[in-house]
């Protein structure tokens, strides 16, 4: 395995989560390969594996980090809504999120398919990291009053299901995309988010 500095580690990082974007949001994840990566990256292919053991690992922190950006940004958006009530707060947030993919694209691109080749590429430790970072994130929803009626845990696996099936709506290219992905919204808010304040 190469020895790398931690300014080297960090830089090494660095390109491959820039050049992992850059090729997952054009190619999407099954056509990229490894060999692209390192090569976009400008580093040996022994090299990637003292990162990440396989290109949906590092897909995968690509993600995580594009997504934290999304929820600092959301703080301001809730801030400015704090106003609403807990549902509607919740749905609109929602709403937002989605609408904010258009700066994200490698996150718009997670569909069905994507997200079932996640899953059995990936250790069940990578998939819990990144559900307990999800996790985080709608607990510190409760500071702005939305209060979930049943455990984060399963509000966390039913929002990130919610989510995937909204991205598969982004295909649709009718004017009901919109009415549709609220219908949806409302359906599961009414199940697991209270709409009274705390």
């Amino acid at each position: 395995m190469p020895r790398f500095s931690n300014m080297e580690r960090e830089k090494i990082r660095e390109k491959l989560m820039q050049e992992g974007e850059r090729l997952f949001t054009s190619f999407g994840l099954k056509k990229v390969s490894i060999d692209e990566i390192v090569q976009a990256a400008g580093i040996a292919k022994g090299s990637f594996y003292s990162f990440y053991t396989n290109k949906e690992h590092l897909y995968m922190d690509i993600s995580g980090n594009l997504q934290q950006k999304m929820w600092l940004e959301m703080d301001e958006f809730l801030n400015e809504h704090r106003t609403l009530p807990p549902r509607e707060l919740c749905k609109q947030c929602f709403l937002w999120m989605f609408h904010q993919l258009e700066r994200y694209p490698m996150l718009k691109q997670v569909d069905n398919e994507t997200a079932e080749h996640l899953y059995r590429k990936l250790p069940p430790e990578v998939l819990g990291a990144h559900t307990r970072d999800d996790s985080h994130e709608l607990i510190k929803l409760e500071e702005y009053g939305i209060h979930f009626t049943c455990g984060i845990d399963i509000a966390t696996k039913t929002l990130q299901t919610l989510a995937v099936s909204l991205l598969n709506l982004q295909q649709d290219q009718t004017g009901d995309r919109q009415i549709i992905m609220e219908i949806i919204l409302d359906g599961v808010l009414k199940e697991i988010v209270s709409d009274e304040s705390n």
